[in-house]
């Protein structure tokens, strides 16, 4: 299972690129509405964040509200700069990916538009290895002050430098008054969950920032525990906050505004079925991630919180992930809700829900 996130500056600077290419030709006009019901839609990778997205295309939502998408399997690009650099070039016309993604494409874009939540929770932990936590006798009640300051000094995994992982650390050691790049020391193992758990367990590191449900398996197999969760509640100021969105171009939305609708349709019938169905919800996600009975309920139990109840998006949850991407270092300054939001395509697209 993999979870693969990308370095801003270097998003920022192949967006450019592509940027100035497209202007080169002289952009394009405002486009017409048409009545196209298809979608060229990509995705990073089967992780747990996406499984709104996953449950759509598998019980067949988007097929339900007419719409189809080109192709009928997403393609997984593998990192967040990936997927952005692709939708900037037009290569797809809607990504689902994280939020930081959407943040730093629209920095070069004005018309990027979030047109739905898939995520509302950070699912990324910090987990300590078993030697950590019989030395500092640390558990999931201690302070988060005394678990960040037990980590100064320790060889501390992540997926790479400038990723959502990284930023989580560079965050908490912020709120204690720490500097993450002098206090501790970082090694970066990609963005493998299992690459990570195997560093863990062989002592390479004392502790790791890893996607969940790394911490859930670490513990199950008795080499570690979660020391940091912002899911579970330990990071007040991290609560409900947007992970994971739907994201398009405004271009796309005036030209194919009944596609943009149903893919936004197709999302609340996903996510009400995950809602109302956890049972059938936990299968298909043992499905999706292939994991077996006992590794699906520990992945189920580590992100069911986390589903949203709608794609839409609160203000309360923009606004947690935009001073999250602040105060970690991931944004210069704060970008404001009604300039990235599409809510009235949000909303014109739940009106046309049956009961609304």
């Amino acid at each position: 299972m993999h979870l693969s996130f990308h370095r801003p500056v270097l998003l920022l600077a192949c967006l450019l690129l592509v940027g100035l290419s497209i202007a080169s030709c002289g952009g394009s006009a405002t486009p017409s509405p048409t009545t196209s019901m298809t979608l060229k839609v990509g995705t990073i990778t089967d992780a747990v964040p996406f499984f709104p997205f996953y449950v759509a295309r598998e019980k067949n939502f988007f097929k339900a509200q007419g719409l189809t998408l080109d192709p009928a399997v997403p393609p997984l690009l593998g990192s967040g700069a990936k997927l952005s650099t692709a939708i900037e070039a037009n290569g797809i016309e809607v990504a689902v990916g994280g939020v930081h993604d959407a943040f730093t494409v629209s920095r070069i874009d004005t018309s990027i538009r979030f047109i739905g939540a898939v995520n509302n929770g950070f699912l990324i932990d910090v987990v300590m290895g078993k030697n950590f936590a019989q030395q500092t006798h640390l558990t999931a009640t201690s302070s988060l002050a005394d678990k960040v300051k037990a980590l100064v000094g320790k060889k501390i995994g992540i997926s790479a430098p400038g990723s959502s992982t990284d930023a989580l650390l560079t965050y908490l050691f912020r709120q204690q008054g720490l500097d993450a790049l002098k206090d501790a020391t970082k090694v970066n193992l990609g963005a493998s969950v299992t690459t990570d758990l195997a560093a863990l367990q062989a002592g390479r590191v004392d502790a790791i920032v890893v996607a969940a449900p790394g911490g859930e398996i670490a513990r199950a197999q008795g080499f570690g525990d979660i020391l940091i969760s912002p899911t579970r509640g330990d990071v007040p100021s991290m609560q409900g906050q947007l992970f994971e969105v739907a994201f398009t171009k405004q271009q796309v939305i005036d030209s194919k505004p009944q596609a943009v609708q149903a893919f936004i349709r197709a999302l609340v019938q996903a996510d009400t079925f995950i809602q109302n169905n956890p049972d059938q919800a936990l299968v298909l996600l043992e499905k999706y991630l292939h994991l077996n009975a006992k590794t699906g309920a520990i992945a189920w139990n580590a992100a069911k919180a986390s589903m949203p109840q709608s794609p839409l998006i609160s203000q309360a949850a923009y606004d947690t992930a935009n001073e999250f991407e602040v105060k970690a270092g991931l944004l210069a300054i704060a970008l404001p809700y009604k300039d990235l939001v599409a809510s009235d395509t949000i909303n014109k697209a739940l009106s046309g829900m049956p009961g609304s």
